[in-house]
């Protein structure tokens, strides 16, 4: 199966390296295209002879992943990397193995790591191991899933759409939902795929307004919270508080994340 990553960047991030390193570590001919603002076109062909440059229109974040999206291929998987994160070969390569396995399976998404500035270990975020439990997670306001461990054929894309360019901060979970309510299948693989990195000044540490848009981006679900499901989700993310205890002490996810 041919990979694609989009990654939207200012050029200034200084882990933009060690990202499109870790693209290009994947092999597998995969494609990673960089949008970028105009300014910054030149500089990142420069340092990234491999990488596909494409500028960025206005509209923010989300209009600048739709620049990347209009690359994808019918025939590509395709995921989208914030600029200073990192996939994990293996578990990648797990999860496009997966995805190429079942033609029913349009979404495969999988474990992401927490990282500080430094790349050290900070503990791991909690997923759904049962994706017929994610629409129900998230009406009980449990996001199951996370961005930077996803894995989406392009058709699926093609499917649904773009990004709606309206978010500022959820458009990620909006796409995924837009993607359970149209019936594509989402599969679990219990590898690593991807790391996240926790900084300073992060958009997404605005807990009210990802709250407002989390709660814009569900409203549609034909789900109910299940309580079933979500001693399954804690069940199954045991190991994951047992490290944020060895690791934090006794501290929400949240606390965790605003804090790293």
């Amino acid at each position: 199966m041919k990979l694609c990553v989009i990654t939207a960047t200012r050029g200034i991030s200084v882990h933009l390296n060690e990202t499109v390193g870790s693209v290009s570590a994947l092999g597998m001919g995969t494609r990673h295209v960089l949008v970028c603002p105009a300014s910054a076109e030149v500089v990142l062909a420069r340092r990234f002879p491999s990488s596909e440059i494409v500028v960025e229109p206005a509209g923010g974040l989300y209009a600048a992943l739709n620049a990347g999206l209009a690359r994808i291929r019918d025939d590509e998987a395709f995921t989208w990397l914030n600029d200073d994160d990192v996939v994990c070969v293996e578990g990648f390569k797990s999860a496009a193995a997966r995805l190429a396995g079942s033609a029913a399976v349009g979404v495969v998404y999988g474990r992401v790591g927490l990282m500080d500035e430094a790349g050290r270990r900070l503990g791991e975020l909690p997923m759904a191991h049962r994706a017929d439990d994610l629409s129900s997670l998230l009406a009980g306001g449990i996001m199951p899933l996370a961005q930077p461990g996803t894995l989406m054929r392009g058709s699926v894309a093609k499917r649904i759409g773009d990004f709606d360019p309206t978010y500022r901060l959820a458009g990620d979970l909006d796409y995924f939902v837009r993607a359970l309510r149209a019936g594509v299948g989402f599969a679990f693989v219990d590898a690593e795929v991807a790391r996240f990195r926790l900084r300073a000044g992060q958009l997404s540490k605005d807990e009210p307004a990802v709250a407002d848009e989390y709660a814009r981006a569900v409203a549609g679900l034909a789900a109910q919270a299940s309580a079933a499901a979500r001693w399954r989700f804690r069940w199954d993310n045991r190991g994951v508080y047992l490290e944020r205890v060895r690791r934090h002490g006794f501290v929400r996810m949240q606390t965790l994340y605003r804090h790293g």
